[in-house]
């Protein structure tokens, strides 16, 4: 399905949080809406379809040390939208995170979100906790 998206005119305000930006689709040059927190090169990207043009936001990375001193890539979380998605969750912000290698992962809202830091928070406590018995049985 093509959907033909039509430059922005000259007096067309974004929303708050909003700029419009140049986006390739099939490439042809038009102007999007994108949140500002969206780090997404639209024309770089040049998507297909419309439909295909979504945000996101910087990734933030959770990596585990190892033994080998190899990077251990365990979970990223980033901010993204898909405004032209046919779901209407997607259309509204979300927060995207993943394991960093199964490709399932979990859309957030805001409270969402809070919660999972709160179980990271608890998570990275009882972590903390067996790193200092494991070097008081080292000792």
């Amino acid at each position: 399905m093509s959907t033909t998206v039509q430059p922005a005119p000259e007096s067309a305000a974004p929303s708050t949080g909003e700029r419009i930006v140049p986006a390739l689709i099939d490439g042809q040059r038009c102007y999007l809406p994108c949140p500002a927190w969206c780090s997404i090169d639209h024309v770089k990207e040049n998507q297909k379809f419309l439909e295909d043009v979504w945000h996101s936001g910087p990734f933030s990375d959770l990596e585990a040390p190892r033994r080998d001193n190899t990077p251990g890539l365990m979970a990223y979380a980033r901010i993204g939208m898909d405004p032209f998605s046919r779901d209407e969750q997607m259309r509204r912000p979300f927060i995207f995170v993943e394991d960093g290698g199964s490709a399932e992962g979990s859309y957030m809202d805001a409270e969402h979100a809070e919660k999972f830091a709160d179980n990271l928070v608890a998570f990275a406590e009882k972590v903390r906790a067996m790193g200092r018995a494991l070097k008081a049985v080292a000792a």
